[in-house]
Formats: structure tokens, sequence, C-alpha cells
């Protein structure tokens, strides 16, 4: 496994992201909105996680066109997050968030809808899908009460 931590480049501001690129119809696009969301995640848990050992970043694997969104590499734990801000955010056996899972570390799909709310088992791995407002949200409470997610 390989945490990478450079090459994957996050606009910051989407405001400034959408100028740059002259892209006024984001929220038409659910590609674009998908990758918006991304970043956000990506942002926040970049500054949640900014005075702590952990280190954040992504997993590429180009052989097999594995990757996960956001990676939480902890000292005794690796936390996997997918950002699936689409309609459906269904997760399959073979999608590397539950390939890769161990079993006994919460891996995380944050997705758009209120419904995406719960935990599903694949053997003995378990993911957890949250809408991205409520995981914001949560990290935030979080934060503010100097907590650390496990």
């Amino acid at each position: 496994k390989i945490l990478k931590q450079q090459d994957k480049i996050y606009i910051s501001d989407a405001a400034m992201r959408n100028a740059v690129l002259m892209n006024e119809d984001i929220e038409l696009d659910p590609d674009e909105l998908g990758l918006i969301a991304e970043t956000v995640v990506y942002k926040h848990l970049r500054s949640y996680y900014y005075n702590s050992e952990a280190q954040v970043g992504y997993f590429r694997e180009s052989s097999r066109g594995k990757e996960i969104d956001i990676i939480i590499k902890k000292p005794k734990a690796e936390i996997m997050i997918e950002v699936k801000y689409r309609e459906n955010a269904g997760i399959k056996e073979n999608d590397a968030i539950v390939t890769m899972a161990q079993p006994s570390i919460p891996n995380l799909v944050i997705t758009k809808k209120d419904i995406d709310f719960g935990f599903y088992t694949y053997g003995d791995k378990t993911i957890y899908k949250i809408p991205a407002y409520a995981f914001l949200y949560l990290l935030g409470l979080y934060e503010s009460k100097e907590l650390e997610l496990e």
C-alpha cells in the first residue's frame, strides 16, 4: 500500500477553481460537484489532523486502477474514505474501499443523499455511509470539543 501525499491536486477555494476553469454551471454537472465535495472533505480532514501524528493522503494503484480518495494513516490505524457525491452511491464488493479494508477499522463512504446513511458489512469488513453534510458537521463538532476520531 502506498500513501501518496503530493500528486493529487486539490484547489481549496471552490469559487477560485470555478473562476479559473470558467465554469459557471457546476450545480448541473454531477462530476464537477463530486470533485468539489471530495476537495471539501479532504480540506476539512487535513485541517482536523493538522497538529496530530496522522498523515492525510490518498492511495492509487495504477496497475489495477484502484483508488481510495482519502487515507488517514495514524500510528495504530489506517482509515479509508471514499467520496461518492452522486445520486447512486452504491458500494460493490470489488471496490477498493471494500477489498483493501481492514476488518477492525471503520471505513467511510461520504455520500450526497440523506438516505445513504448506515453501515454495510462485507464478510468481516464494515463500511459506514454518511451524507457529506452530516460528516462535516460531526467533524466540526469533534474539532470544537478537541476530540480525535478513532
